[in-house]
């Protein structure tokens, strides 16, 4: 078959809707065209710039009509960074378009026609309601027509370009960030810049300075700030160490982390206390839970409380249960049902997180839950038979990493059997990969689906899913 378009053409569409990822949707004699940055109600001039069999992508020349959706957005670097996505869309349209998009996956994509998805959970705030943020260092500032043209072209601290991973959007502050960033990132900037202190080169894998890492204990104020380095030389960052903590008192803990890592990951081989403690507090609840550099948890401090009391409504807990907690970070969602169940056992992969989970249990007197550490992607092929030797779960919580579960961890969890299997996800396409997985033998059915705005202005969207045994 001809294809409808080709590439560079230059064509007008309306763009009818929001695709999951968040490219808008046009559509010319059903072939679907995604518009990158496009919103619903919009009529554009676009260029294509990609072609397949059954889809072409675009990218905007013009708006000729703008969206009665259309809001401004505030954030100054909205247009060149890929982050917050939908910050000029109205917040009640994001939150009825995400909707949308997770229902049309669970029947698309899983076949799952008969699930109602239940109404999102909205966000509150929708500012300033991340717990952490990652800051890179690059040797290569991304320049916008409009930028500030007196800072170096070769330091930049804030933001990966959507389009450029060696380069970096130099920032001053961040809408989605705790408020302390505003002080923090030009504070490092400049004392780096002042110091010789080089940005690392993600290129030629050469220069110092990596990552910037702020963690905030949103309901205990205490401020984590991890300087990710590619040497180990934590004595060249003391002195920033020392500048940091008198020019912000909320400051509780400074960490060097060393990267060797060619990547772009944040976590090391060593890591250097340069100031206060070695973590952070955060409550969620009545827990009190300790937090390390390394250590997994939910960016969303307001939102977690709401997120686990829905995994307890769904889970159920009776007090003479057994719960397993696959991927449990630092072990909050355990721990928070700890109170529910007769036992808790949390399984991860980080031994710093099971250390930081086993900490938190002695620091909440919680006698009931078990840490272990196993590797669920690689060790469940080899060494499954140390999951055989716990006691059998009744319910089975899951929140894996985006990629979700793999099929050798599915099928080894179906020999378990348990009562009901709580599946929690910030990627419900890879969710309703698996759910097709875990009840293509019908021996689970979905009994709820509930999305939960944890991410507001992006097209990301954490759901919990709830099955039980037939």
């Amino acid at each position: 078959m001809e294809k409808p378009l080709h590439k560079h053409q230059e064509v007008i569409l309306n763009i009818e809707d929001l695709a999951f990822g968040g490219a808008g949707i046009a559509r010319r004699n059903n072939y679907i065209i995604f518009i990158k940055k496009g919103l619903p109600g919009q009529k554009v001039k676009a260029r294509i710039a990609k072609v397949k069999a059954n889809y072409a992508e675009a990218q905007i020349l013009e708006i000729l009509e703008q969206s009665p959706f259309y809001q401004e957005a505030p954030c100054p670097y909205f247009e060149y960074c890929g982050g917050c996505t939908l910050q000029n869309l109205a917040y009640d349209t994001q939150i009825q378009l995400i909707h949308t998009q997770v229902q049309q996956l669970y029947e698309h994509l899983g076949g799952f026609n008969t699930i109602t998805v239940l109404p999102v959970i909205r966000a509150e705030p929708i500012f300033r309601y991340r717990n952490k943020m990652e800051f890179a260092f690059s040797n290569r500032r991304w320049l916008s027509k409009n930028d500030d043209l007196h800072r170096p072209a070769d330091f930049a601290l804030g933001l990966r370009t959507p389009d450029n991973y060696y380069k970096a959007i130099d920032i001053d502050d961040c809408l989605i960030a705790p408020p302390e960033t505003a002080a923090i990132i030009p504070l490092v900037r400049n004392y780096a810049q002042d110091h010789c202190l080089t940005p690392y080169n993600s290129k030629n894998h050469t220069g110092y300075l990596r990552h910037l890492v702020i963690r905030k204990g949103i309901m205990t104020d205490q401020i984590m700030i991890n300087i990710v380095t590619a040497d180990n030389t934590p004595e060249l960052l003391r002195p920033l160490a020392d500048l940091l903590t008198k020019q912000i008192p909320d400051i509780s803990s400074i960490v060097n982390t060393v990267s060797y890592n060619v990547s772009g990951t944040t976590h090391g081989e060593i890591t250097h206390l340069l100031a206060g403690q070695a973590f952070i507090t955060e409550k969620i609840g009545d827990l009190r839970l300790k937090i390390s550099p390394e250590s997994f948890f939910q960016t969303n401090t307001q939102m977690t409380n709401r997120l686990y009391e829905v995994i307890r409504q769904l889970a159920h807990p009776e007090p003479q249960q057994v719960i397993w907690d696959l991927y449990c970070g630092a072990g909050s969602i355990a721990l928070y049902l700890a109170r529910y169940c007769h036992s808790v056992i949390g399984i991860e992969v980080v031994e710093a997180s099971v250390a930081n989970a086993q900490e938190n249990a002695r620091m909440n007197n919680i006698s009931n839950a078990t840490f272990i550490t196993f590797d669920l992607v690689k060790q469940i092929r080899t060494d499954s038979d140390i999951l055989i030797h716990l006691p059998s779960p009744n319910i089975l919580i899951v929140d894996p990493p985006r990629g979700g579960l793999n099929s050798h961890l599915i099928k080894k969890l179906l020999e378990f059997r348990p009562l009901r299997i709580i599946y929690v996800s910030c990627n419900p396409a890879s969710q309703v990969r698996d759910l097709k997985e875990l009840t293509t033998e019908n021996i689970y059915q979905i009994i709820a689906v509930q999305p939960l705005d944890l991410f507001p202005h992006t097209p990301h969207i954490e759901v919990v899913t709830a099955l039980e045994r037939v």
